[in-house]
């Protein structure tokens, strides 16, 4: 039976779960606010690079500078290559009806929506509108399963709160072994990895608990790392560095379900000269609207960037192994040779979990 939801129950799942404590980071290595849960997709980026291009390249200069553009401006990455064919597109042209009319058909296109996701603010042929699509549903190679009569305790620095959670354990986990990566167990510092295979052609759940609070760039460095050097060893099968899962491993994975809109003009102020514009620019919109959701069968992600620039500066002994995410972890979809994922979560507190009753 396929996974895919309709419309109509997507939303109907997602109520409930809008919270304005969910942050949304427009950059891989802007700092994360550990105690909460946070947000990430290159999809930003992505439409980003679109206003970059209709301007000729990024700009000459910035006044005053501004961190987070320069960074967003000297990002190098290989969208074909991270982002998920047929299900993704950015955008970038006149601020006008016509090209609005446009972007919503090829948008729908992606969604499968009758009605595009995207308005105006205003309407200007003189102002740029950049606009980027994400909308991907995967499924996992084989469904784990829901626990129905205990819960998992899961842990910030203030308490711990009981959620529903879904997972694997005893007999049951061999079965998952060519499902399931093990990217790293650390034993001494607690941290720990695994790679959740899909159906859909290279794409992958990537979980990792990391020993320390970090920002989505150092998570991805190191689990690029440990990718590179994932190898099935037969020496190490059912030992504490076995490479797939095996007979009395356990996996415990909580229930995400989240919905977040953030309003990122105001971490990217500054005038933006660029080498073939007479005037300077100012980007007076950038939203993001991110839907994610996790469960035993796979998991589902749904971006929206919407953006404006105006010109004139306008607004053998087996050993168990315990890959319990019961304490903030990260969750990235990660595409196979892919040097980033196209969505990651910090789930940095329970805001985005599922009460268990």
């Amino acid at each position: 039976m396929s996974v895919r939801l309709s419309v109509a129950a997507w939303w109907m799942m997602m109520l409930g779960a809008v919270r304005a404590d969910i942050t949304t980071v427009a950059h891989p290595g802007q700092s994360l606010e550990s105690a909460r849960t946070v947000v990430w997709s290159p999809l930003f980026q992505a439409s980003w690079d679109k206003l970059n291009a209709r301007l000729d390249g990024p700009p000459l200069r910035v006044e005053p500078p501004n961190k987070l553009m320069a960074a967003l401006d000297s990002f190098r990455w290989e969208p074909g290559k991270v982002m998920p064919e047929g299900s993704w597109k950015a955008w970038c042209g006149p601020a006008t009806r016509d090209f609005l009319k446009q972007v919503n058909a090829e948008a729908s296109a992606i969604t499968g929506e009758q009605a595009g996701p995207f308005t105006l603010m205003e309407e200007s042929e003189a102002s740029l509108a950049f606009f980027g699509i994400l909308d991907r549903q995967v499924e996992f190679q084989r469904s784990f399963f829901r626990s129905v009569k205990a819960p998992m305790n899961f842990r910030t620095k203030d308490a711990e709160h009981p959620v529903r959670f879904f997972g694997v354990r005893d007999e049951s986990s061999e079965d998952f072994s060519s499902a399931v990566r093990v990217l790293a167990w650390r034993p001494l510092d607690g941290s720990h990895a695994i790679q959740i295979r899909c159906r859909q052609a290279d794409d992958s759940v990537i979980l990792y608990l990391p020993p320390r609070d970090q920002d989505f760039a150092t998570a991805c460095r190191w689990i690029r790392t440990w990718r590179s050097q994932f190898k099935p060893d037969a020496a190490s099968a059912r030992a504490w560095n076995d490479k797939l899962i095996h007979r009395n491993d356990e996996i415990q994975i909580p229930y995400v379900s989240l919905e977040s809109k953030a309003d990122l003009a105001p971490l990217l102020g500054g005038s933006r000269y660029h080498r073939k514009s007479t005037v300077p620019w100012l980007v007076s919109r950038a939203e993001q609207l991110t839907r994610f959701q996790l469960h035993e069968k796979g998991a589902r992600v749904r971006v929206e960037v919407s953006g404006m620039a105006d010109p004139f500066g306008e607004a053998p002994l087996v050993v168990p192994r315990r890959f319990l995410y019961n304490r903030p972890f990260f969750v990235f979809l990660w595409r196979d040779q892919a040097e980033w994922p196209y969505f990651g979560a910090w789930i940095g507190d329970e805001s985005a979990l599922e009460p268990f009753r």
